[in-house]
């Protein structure tokens, strides 16, 4: 019974995975997002071009 539970957990953490996206997906993601953030701040000019570039670096 244990072994068909754990089978059955698997199954759904695969099926989960494939539909929202793994882990390394929401990396990629945060990382863009960051890198969103830091080009919207330099457009709206609450940023440096010396610090945009500073950040940009260090996102990448």
């Amino acid at each position: 019974m244990l072994a068909f539970l754990i089978v059955l957990l698997c199954i759904g953490v695969y099926f989960r995975c494939m539909q929202k996206g793994c882990h390394s997906h929401i990396l990629v993601s945060s990382h863009q997002d960051a890198l969103d953030i830091v080009r919207t701040r330099y457009a709206r000019g609450e940023i440096s071009s010396e610090e945009f570039i500073e950040r940009k670096k260090t996102l990448e």
